[in-house]
Order: C-alpha cells, then structure tokens, then sequence
C-alpha cells in the first residue's frame, strides 16, 4: 500500500477532471444538483475544507463543487482494496491510520497545503450514523493552524439519500453542496493555538455548517413544493 500521496503536479489527472464534469451530470439525472458559496473558495494558495460527513459520496460531491482539485484523507483499509485503492489515489486520496495519530498523513497534509493545495477534512471524522450533525473533532483546525491556511466550513445535503448506507445502487434525490466564508488562521510560525483555541474555532466551524444545512433543508422543501405545484397543473 503506498503511504505517500499523488505527487503534485501543474497539471490534474484527466480521470479527475472526467469525474468533476459528469458527476454533476449524473445527480441532474437522479433529481437535481446545486452549488452554493462556492465564491468562498480561493482561485490560488492551500486552504482546508471541511464538510459534514453522511455518505460514501460525500468527496466525490464536494470534489465536484470546487472549481479546484483537492486532496483528501482515506482510510488506510481502502488503500487494501484492488483496483479500488490505486483509483482513489490516483483521485488524490491518501491514506490516514484512523485508531492513533497518523504522523505521517499529518506531515502530507502540511506539506499540501503549503504547497498551495486544497484538503478535506472531515471534523466529524467518519459518516454520521443517522445523517444528522456530530460532534466536531479539532482536526481540521489543528491541520488549518499549522500550515497557516483558511478553513472552510462546507455542508453536504442529500448524498445519503443518492447512496444510503447499506446500498448498492443510486437512488433519486437533490445534492447540495454549500460552502461558508473562510475562517482565517495566522501564520503557522506567529502563533500555535491551544487545545481550547482549537475546540472554539471547531465549535464555529459546525456552528457554520449548521447554519448552511438549515438553508439547504429550506431549498429542499421549496424544491418539492414547486414540483408538486407543477405537477398539480401538468393534470389539469
């Protein structure tokens, strides 16, 4: 299993690019796709993304919502998996050691966003059991902190619908992803926040993606509305 990540290049994997085209096609497909905020994101220079976590699509949503392409951790088990692992690499996962702290992707993820990269990282850490928000872990700040980039609070809506746990195929239903104004971070070599500075800016982060699920929710009802509306005149 390679424990390093796709190198950085000045150019992107066509593959990538394949996927950040049609996927939103698909989703159009399946019953709609909407992106907002997406002014938040920088045209140049690292900055960490963090969204909520509620389904196996959740990258591949907000890696097609960037206008940028964007690292991401992995865990390490899926790097295992034939053809699979070497894909998800090559769409510029990398592995992290979820059970300890994982050094090693820690000093990837630095290095990246120095580097003038886009990371994601999920403060909740894994999926949300029941697609409501949990509680945020510091990891996100603490990795933002360090390198001295902005982070990004991102909200995912209706991917848990599209591939519920469990599922094997896609089902129909609205994608939203959201993205909130950046929260900035001093230089990495001015200041090293504590643990309390740390869960605060945590604590903000998921207050911002609260905030941004509850106006995905409102988008999603009228959404319905004005079909059953149209629909309502379509038998007439």
């Amino acid at each position: 299993m390679h424990k390093t990540p796709e190198p950085i290049r000045s150019w992107t994997w066509p593959h990538y690019e394949l996927v950040r085209i049609f996927l939103p096609k698909i989703w159009q497909l399946l019953g709609g796709w909407r992106i907002a905020g997406q002014q938040h994101i920088p045209a140049e220079g690292g900055a960490v993304i963090a969204p909520n976590h509620v389904s196996y699509f959740d990258p591949p949503a907000v890696g097609a919502s960037l206008p940028r392409r964007t690292y991401y951790f992995a865990k390490k088990e899926l790097f295992a998996i034939p053809v699979f692992g070497w894909l998800i690499r090559k769409c510029y996962a990398f592995p992290v050691d979820r059970e300890g702290s994982d050094h090693t992707a820690f000093r990837h993820a630095i290095r990246l966003l120095q580097a003038g990269e886009l990371l994601m990282v999920f403060p909740e850490g894994r999926r949300s059991q029941d697609g409501n928000l949990e509680e945020g872990g510091i990891g996100a700040a603490l990795i933002a902190s360090r390198a001295g980039v902005p982070l990004i609070p991102c909200s995912v809506w209706g991917t848990d619908v599209v591939l519920p746990r469990g599922a094997w195929f896609l089902h129909t239903g609205l994608v939203q992803v959201s993205f909130a104004r950046p929260i900035a971070f001093p230089s990495s070599d001015s200041q090293r926040l504590n643990k309390d500075q740390l869960q605060q800016i945590t604590e903000q982060v998921m207050a911002a993606i609260a905030e941004l699920r509850r106006e995905q929710e409102e988008f999603t009802r009228q959404s319905k509305g004005n079909m059953s509306q149209q629909a309502g005149q379509s038998t007439r």
